[in-house]
């Protein structure tokens, strides 16, 4: 069972068709059956949910295969699914796709320990992040009853793309997550998704939380403040 969001008619990601069918935000995927009740549903139009199946397909596939979610619950339950969804032949392609992308890559312990090697694939951040940003749409009218207005924007990075390695980003980095801590949380399922958003004058900071270890900063704010962070 789902929660549905009734105060709006119109798509929420758009804001000009009738959101005539319903999205499952977080991706409804993510969650192995039985799913838990307090998923939300937000308006959606046609043209708005094309392509989001294969989008959360993938996001769910990449995350779970992932080796640092392996002893999440959810994830394991999830990844037998996926792997399952392997045998169909229309899978052939994404399988040949991602066995290509295969290579070796060393693997550190969270304290920068080398702990030797083990195979690795490749990840379009970009398509994520995509999947992330259409969640964040949804969650916003959750927590804020409206759309986010036309005259702001979202902005999703995947923690995963940012350097270990440069002191100021990381010190950035850590500001921005403990600001976004500070506010309001909600968990889905066994913390298979989790988020915290914070509100700071008409924009806000998200952090959400994949099986306990995939995390994204999403941010809304006006599509000029966007434009010139992207300038800099």
């Amino acid at each position: 069972m789902a929660t549905h969001i009734s105060m709006a008619t119109q798509c929420i990601y758009c804001g000009i068709s009738e959101g005539r069918t319903r999205d499952h935000i977080p991706p409804k995927n993510l969650f192995p059956k039985p799913r838990p009740a307090n998923l939300v549903t937000v308006p959606c139009c046609q043209t708005c949910r094309r392509g989001q199946s294969l989008d959360d397909e993938y996001f769910t596939r990449m995350v779970t295969m992932r080796r640092d979610v392996a002893e999440h619950p959810a994830a394991a339950q999830v990844l037998e699914a996926v792997h399952r969804s392997f045998t169909k032949p229309k899978k052939r392609r994404f399988i040949q796709a991602l066995l290509q992308s295969v290579h070796d890559v060393e693997i550190l312990s969270p304290a920068g320990l080398y702990l030797g090697s083990g195979p690795s694939y490749q990840v379009d951040l970009d398509r994520l992040c995509r999947v992330i940003k259409r969640t964040t749409l949804g969650l916003y009218f959750k927590e804020f009853g409206v759309r986010l207005p036309n005259s702001h924007g979202c902005q999703v990075y995947a923690m995963d793309g940012f350097s270990r390695s440069d002191p100021s980003l990381n010190a950035n980095l850590t500001r921005i997550i403990e600001q976004a801590v500070r506010g309001k949380s909600r968990v889905f399922g066994e913390k298979v998704f989790t988020y915290w958003v914070q509100q700071v004058d008409d924009a806000t900071v998200w952090l959400h939380l994949v099986y306990s270890r995939v995390a994204f900063l999403a941010f809304t704010l006006r599509s000029t403040d966007l434009a010139a962070g992207a300038s800099r």
